[in-house]
């Protein structure tokens, strides 16, 4: 398993404990915003769960709406920019 596969999974663990509520079938592809109705307060969230679950810090400033697309392209930003640097 990729550190990006690693990451998608983490991030699926971690949805039903920031959104409050069972998600079920969450991928690479579920859209974030769309799909699960993350909005500027639970992306936060996830992002402090994320960052506490990994022993990283992630930079929010940096983070942009693309960022939180899907489960994928979060768990694509937090390898290419954090991962390589660790």
């Amino acid at each position: 398993m990729t550190s990006c596969d690693q990451l998608v999974s983490t991030i699926c663990e971690l949805l039903p404990v920031v959104l409050k509520r069972e998600v079920s079938g969450a991928d690479a592809g579920t859209a974030l915003l769309d799909a699960l109705g993350l909005n500027s307060t639970t992306g936060l969230e996830l992002v402090l769960e994320l960052e506490e679950r990994l022993g990283l810090e992630i930079s929010v400033e940096d983070l942009g709406r693309d960022d939180f697309a899907t489960v994928g392209s979060l768990a694509a930003y937090v390898a290419d920019h954090l991962l390589a640097d660790a």
